[in-house]
């Protein structure tokens, strides 16, 4: 079908989202066609305010409302000498939602993938050393995806950080090999959090 340049314009755009092919794309924008104009006017002074206002937490680099630590960091009541490496912003999300992780997070920003030309130099490793070498830190758990990615992005850590005295963990085998964080249900994460293992 030919479309007018506006919403193929607005097509392509939905296209950036993961999981969205031109279908999904097409449906999305017919919806919106029906939608009252004060709804769309909400949701594109939304995703304005999304694009000026993005800030990431200078500690951990989870996703916050201010330039400032998340409320994460600045939670004293949290164990702030054990650290959970996270790939992305929604494995932090997924743990979180658990309520069973009571320390802090370092977000790596991905996973080794050669193949997509990630390499360790693009991933805060080298953030994650430094945060250990100045401050007292006991335990760092790694919550990687069970994939060959994941264990390869550990593999890299383990040496990275082998001289440090520090416990190195990961989760539990709760998590099937080749599954996501972002998708596994709370119990699972939970089971997965408390059976952890001591990497040496």
């Amino acid at each position: 079908m030919n479309h007018s340049e506006k919403i193929k314009e607005l097509i392509e755009a939905f296209l950036i989202l993961p999981g969205v092919g031109r279908k999904t794309a097409e449906r999305f924008v017919f919806h919106l066609l029906k939608t009252p104009p004060e709804k769309i006017n909400r949701l594109s002074l939304a995703l304005q305010h999304f694009n000026s206002q993005n800030f990431f937490c200078p500690n951990c680099h989870n996703l916050n409302d201010t330039a400032t630590l998340c409320p994460i960091c600045q939670n004293v009541n949290r164990d702030h000498q054990t650290i959970c490496v996270v790939a992305d912003i929604q494995d932090l999300f997924a743990l979180e939602s658990a309520h069973e992780f009571h320390g802090i997070y370092h977000v790596l920003g991905g996973v080794i993938d050669l193949t997509e030309g990630i390499t360790p130099e693009l991933l805060r490793g080298q953030e994650l050393l430094k945060k250990i070498q100045n401050n007292n830190i006991k335990e760092i758990i790694f919550a990687l995806n069970p994939d060959l990615a994941g264990e390869s992005t550990i593999l890299y850590l383990r040496n990275l950080l082998k001289n440090l005295p520090v416990k190195l963990s990961r989760l539990a085998r709760g998590l099937p090999m080749g599954g996501d964080i972002e998708y596994a249900d709370e119990i699972t994460l939970t089971n997965a959090i408390q059976g952890r293992q001591e990497i040496k």
